[in-house]
């Protein structure tokens, strides 16, 4: 992780400029989940990024394969920068992502009754998020339920 290694994971050991193009999308998405800011869009840009080089997704392997990188290879090496403390959450940061959840299911609900319950949850969540420190979460890997799937 960092400017130097990117740099040469992406100049070298590519055999065209396709393959160099979704390298920097691997590598961007990375540097996406390594986001430190601990607002609310920073937060969630950060999860969805770390979701989708977690989760099993089409597109992820997809674009591994397109750069010439095993999918599973590039989701170890992620994992490995996630023990190393290389790429860490806040527990703002997954105070946002809670919130922001409960955000879209009120977006969601139809029945005004269920909608005026939800809104109450999310501004006491909001308030508790304002509340929350931006110290690191420690054993992300370990509590997998810290950031479940949206």
């Amino acid at each position: 992780m960092g400017i130097e290694i990117a740099e040469s994971l992406i100049s070298h050991n590519h055999h065209c400029s396709e393959q160099r193009l979704w390298r920097h999308v691997l590598l961007n998405a990375v540097e996406d989940a390594r986001i430190l800011q601990s607002d609310r869009k920073s937060s969630i840009h950060k999860m969805e990024a770390h979701q989708w080089i977690t989760k099993e997704n089409q597109d992820f392997n997809w674009i591994c394969w397109q750069s010439g990188w095993d999918p599973e290879i590039v989701k170890e090496q992620y994992f490995r920068a996630v023990r190393e403390g290389h790429i860490t959450f806040t527990h703002r940061q997954l105070k946002w992502i809670e919130y922001y959840r409960l955000y879209l299911d009120l977006k969601k609900e139809a029945n005004q009754d269920k909608r005026k319950v939800l809104r109450k949850k999310v501004e006491k969540l909001r308030k508790q998020v304002l509340a929350t420190t931006t110290a690191v979460v420690k054993n992300l890997i370990s509590t997998p339920n810290l950031l479940p799937c949206v």
